[in-house]
């Protein structure tokens, strides 16, 4: 008899709206990370050395001139990822238990150049 392992990220991806490829694809290549809320994600200023895809929970991303709130689905930290000369433009902080996915600089690169995943990872740059 053959099992098929079930992928519950994948399950919470595909409730985000992503197809069963795509959320699979993302799934594999993350790593999911169950964090308290008061976690730090990233520093502005820093190097971007890592992406993070927010599956459960909010964070407050706090710009230079505003703090924006974010929940399942936003893509943190994807500018700085892509861009090696940019630096993080944001500090963002959980502001409640959260779950994501972490994808280290090349592996989220890689994935971003992906057609289907490009509209969901950079948004901004979809359309490029």
């Amino acid at each position: 008899m053959f099992f098929r392992r079930h992928d519950l990220v994948a399950d919470r991806l595909g409730a985000l709206g992503l197809n069963p490829f795509p959320a699979q694809r993302l799934s594999q290549a993350g790593t999911l990370l169950d964090l308290p809320a008061g976690t730090r994600l990233c520093t502005e200023g820093e190097r971007g050395t890592q992406a993070f895809l927010l599956l459960e929970g909010r964070a407050e991303v706090h710009l230079a001139d505003r703090t924006l709130e974010v929940g399942p689905g936003a893509v943190i930290g994807e500018l700085a990822t892509v861009d090696v000369t940019r630096p993080r433009n944001a500090t963002v902080e959980a502001v409640e238990p959260i779950a994501l996915l972490v994808f280290d600089a090349g592996t989220f690169r890689s994935l971003a150049e992906d057609p289907e995943l490009r509209p969901l990872l950079l948004p901004e740059r979809a359309a490029a």
